[in-house]
């Protein structure tokens, strides 16, 4: 999942189409004062887990940490501390997921590839998301705007193109199906969901606009955290 902003367009329509702050939302975000300060040991830590959600920001890993029910803390010396809890909707049968941060990039010695490798190795999890911010590449086409969900179904960076597996995919594209966005006014803004985005990774945004994006010409956004996620 990725919430997106104004990055690159051609002319005065682009950003004309986009809204200058995000749209309010009914749900409060915890804050950093919050989170559970006791942890529980690591043995009594049930594993393994469905899904690991991976942030970079804070604003990020607080959006996702709101959605997570029953949450506990602890600690592993290979991963640093990790928020485990549940998550689905009432009447489903509640998700086990762990959520975690990590260094933007993905060189530094807690970047996203080194966790997440260290990560699957002892959460053991059907499925990795990576939780952040985006920015619309090629609005004539995506149309999207400050506030817009982009679920990816491919990554790509300057070297490869990597699609998400058949069972991840069959999940993502009907993501929309049913989902209310948590919006204070609805009828000001309307979320766009993208089910079939392609992830552009890998780039730094700061100088995106000095590099030659523009060649692809089917992503959907460019990632500003989680390199290679």
């Amino acid at each position: 999942w990725h919430s997106t902003k104004s990055l690159i367009g051609k002319g005065d329509s682009a950003h004309k189409n986009m809204a200058d702050v995000p749209p309010s939302l009914t749900l409060e975000l915890p804050k950093k004062s919050d989170l559970p300060n006791t942890l529980k040991p690591w043995n009594e830590v049930h594993l393994p887990i469905d899904i690991l959600l991976l942030t970079v920001e804070d604003c990020e890993f607080l959006a996702s940490y709101a959605y997570l029910r029953n949450s506990i803390k602890s600690y592993h010396k290979n991963l640093g501390y990790v928020y485990f809890g549940n998550m689905g909707e009432n009447g489903d049968v509640p998700l086990k997921v762990a959520l975690m941060t990590c260094s933007e990039g993905s060189s530094a010695p807690d970047g996203s590839l080194v966790t997440v490798k260290n990560a699957v190795l002892e959460l053991r999890p059907k499925a990795v998301f990576y939780v952040g911010c985006c920015g619309g590449l090629n609005p004539e086409v995506t149309k999207l705007q400050l506030g817009d969900v982009v679920v990816s179904s491919k990554l790509t960076t300057e070297s490869f193109k990597t699609p998400v597996s058949r069972d991840i995919l069959r999940l993502v594209r009907p993501a929309d199906h049913g989902w209310i966005p948590p919006l204070r006014n609805p009828e000001d803004h309307k979320v766009q969901v993208c089910c079939n985005g392609e992830i552009l990774s890998g780039i730094n945004p700061v100088s995106a606009k000095q590099q030659n994006v523009s060649h692809f010409t089917e992503a959907t956004a460019l990632a500003f955290g989680g390199e290679g996620l």
